[in-house]
């Protein structure tokens, strides 16, 4: 069922110290989370065999998964869509396929790389691409507003004040935020055996609690609705599990790897397509209508 994008959506912020508690909180868990992580986020997102593993399993699936969610959206045909931190586009290739004029923000050269190949298998035209980060996105550059903004599980940003800002300021319609309601599956493999491994507690991804609430002190009173969390990998074998978090666990040594691997003999569900995480996960579906607005909280913004 279509959500009910009637709602105010936005509404009077509070004082601008009042409103600093919950983006700064936002923001301390994001520096906890990159500093325990290091570089492995851009390893992770510019590695094609995981990549592949993540996001281009069965593209039926995909497919299925992306009407969906647009059709979730309300997202009419012909629509003016921003879709940041676009991926694979999972999202942007069939929204340009129902004639959609799309703008894909997708910092990552092998996401963005894939994005590119699935259109031209899918022979479709109708998505510009920027290779970007959002917080680097001007603008001047998006052009004239869009009808629908969507954040796909793609805000990795440490101000989210900024981030949302610039989301309302270049909408005339509604924006669409997907994010973690519980800890994503890799977040949980992390926090299950990181102090085993480095002594030290991982810290997790804020989760949409904290930016439901960070949005509030901006003055945006959102609508959320709980949805299921995204489909966990398939690996065909624990050491192919082990490969990608050597990574994503700053593995460096083979008695690191030999913990990962127990950890992993002992927890990694089988199927008949492979091991995963078996772990309950779930996201927040969180949007707002950008047009009806009074005023939000300063923010500077490019």
């Amino acid at each position: 069922m279509a959500p009910d994008l009637s709602s105010p959506g936005i509404g009077s912020p509070a004082t601008e110290r009042e409103s600093a508690y919950w983006r700064d909180r936002w923001k301390a868990q994001r520096l906890a989370l990159l500093e325990s992580r290091k570089d492995e986020g851009k390893s992770f997102w510019n590695d094609k065999k995981a990549i592949k593993s993540h996001f281009i399993r069965d593209l039926n699936e995909w497919r299925t998964f992306a009407e969906a969610r647009i059709k979730g959206m309300g997202i009419k045909d012909g629509s003016r869509v921003l879709d940041i931190g676009a991926g694979t586009g999972t999202l942007s290739v069939p929204l340009a396929a129902r004639g959609c004029t799309v703008t894909a923000v997708e910092p990552a050269d092998a996401m963005a790389d894939a994005l590119l190949q699935y259109q031209r298998e899918q022979n479709v035209s109708g998505v510009a691409l920027i290779r970007k980060r959002w917080e680097d996105v001007t603008l001047l550059e998006l052009g004239e507003p869009y009808d629908a903004v969507i954040a796909s599980y793609s805000l990795m940003v440490n101000d989210i004040g900024e981030a949302v800002a610039k989301m309302q300021q270049c909408c005339r319609g509604t924006v669409h935020i997907f994010w973690f309601l519980t800890q994503p599956l890799w977040a949980q493999v992390n926090l299950g055996v990181w102090k085993e491994i480095h002594g030290t507690e991982f810290c997790g991804e804020p989760t949409a609690d904290c930016l439901w609430q960070a949005l509030y002190e901006m003055g945006i009173y959102a609508n959320l609705a709980v949805e299921p969390g995204c489909d966990p990998a398939l690996y065909p074998t624990i050491e192919d599990a082990v490969h990608e978090f050597h990574g994503r666990m700053n593995c460096t040594t083979p008695e690191q790897d030999g913990i990962l691997r127990e950890y992993f003999t002992r927890t990694l569900k089988k199927s008949d397509k492979g091991y995963f995480v078996d772990a309950p996960a779930l996201g927040a579906h969180i949007w707002w209508d950008a047009g009806k607005t009074h005023r939000l909280l300063p923010v500077t913004i490019p």
